[in-house]
């Protein structure tokens, strides 16, 4: 009997704990929930999502951004006549717009006047452009390098005509006010070599840029060119639009660089295929090409199918 008491006590006990964790926890197991559920019965509920975070520099409106999502939507939702993804103001599935070197360095490339599109015109006119880069580069180098020479060694002249006057206990007056005119020209010098510096950072920034959207097109293209990295390291930079990631946290769509609103509709309609359950496909043409996250406009027979299977439809 007194065995029958303990465990009955310890049974309440565990469950009052559950439930008291349950409850504690109450909005991630919710959400773990509808996660399974969608996983265990795909394009039964629709997808929840909501805007987590918009960063101005993109310059759209949430209103727009919300636009763009929908064409997205209906590039899944339209071929099978079903809802598959909803906005919710606390959606489970998470929409960043993150601006990092990616959108960074399309817009610096706008600033000189090149328009990045997917395609072999952009790659040569960006070819070009990056090569009078490079002229330019060193060619500032080669200047920025002579301005440096010459303040080294105007620097140790004045340094040691100041350590003769002063090993005779100072210069005369007249000697004394050509070492101050040659400290000041020794100062405008320096002004005169940060500008010079600086100019050359921006345009390195601005290579680097060119270097990382060529690197993206020749593999896009299939080119048969050595990748470029003649400045800096930008190749160890990758150049992706978004991605879709599922982790502990939740599930969220990151997007970080398009040129105009057709590639942002389109990069999201091959995210939100991911968050689907839909794999990359070998078809180039495809939504969900792995390559071509920005180029295709509509489902193709590739993704179909793939939407059918996931969906269970026959």
């Amino acid at each position: 009997m007194e065995s029958f008491r303990v465990n009955f006590f310890a049974s309440i006990f565990a469950i009052l704990l559950f439930l008291g964790f349950g409850y504690y926890y109450r909005e991630d197991a919710g959400r773990l929930l509808r996660e399974f559920l969608i996983q265990s019965q795909p394009c039964q509920r629709p997808i929840t999502y909501s805007i987590a975070n918009l960063d101005t520099r993109f310059g759209l409106t949430e209103a727009e951004l919300l636009s763009d999502i929908k064409q997205a939507e209906k590039i899944w939702e339209s071929s099978i006549n079903k809802q598959l993804f909803e906005y919710s103001l606390t959606g489970d599935l998470k929409i960043n717009l993150i601006y990092d070197y990616r959108q960074k360095d399309m817009d610096s490339l706008r600033k000189i006047g090149i328009v990045v599109n997917d395609d072999r015109s952009t790659y040569d006119a960006l070819k070009a452009k990056y090569d009078s880069l490079i002229a330019s580069y060193n060619k500032e180098k080669a200047q920025l390098d002579k301005l440096i020479a010459t303040y080294s060694a105007d620097k140790k002249a004045l340094e040691k005509e100041t350590n003769y006057w002063n090993s005779r206990g100072g210069a005369p007056k007249t000697e004394y006010n050509i070492l101050e005119q040659k400290r000041i020209d020794l100062n405008n010098q320096v002004t005169v070599i940060n500008q010079a510096e600086n100019s050359l950072n921006e345009l390195v920034d601005t290579i680097n840029s060119a270097e990382i959207v060529l690197n993206k097109l020749i593999v896009i293209l299939n080119l048969k060119v050595n990748e470029y990295s003649t400045i800096s390291s930008s190749t160890s930079k990758k150049f992706t639009e978004g991605e879709y990631v599922r982790d502990a946290s939740g599930t969220a769509i990151n997007i970080f660089q398009f040129n105009n609103t057709n590639q942002l509709v389109r990069v999201f309609a091959h995210e939100f295929g991911h968050a689907l359950g839909i794999g990359h496909l070998d078809n180039p043409k495809a939504i969900m090409y792995y390559l071509n996250e920005g180029l295709n406009e509509k489902l193709t027979a590739d993704d179909l199918a793939a939407l059918k299977k996931v969906c269970g439809i026959k």
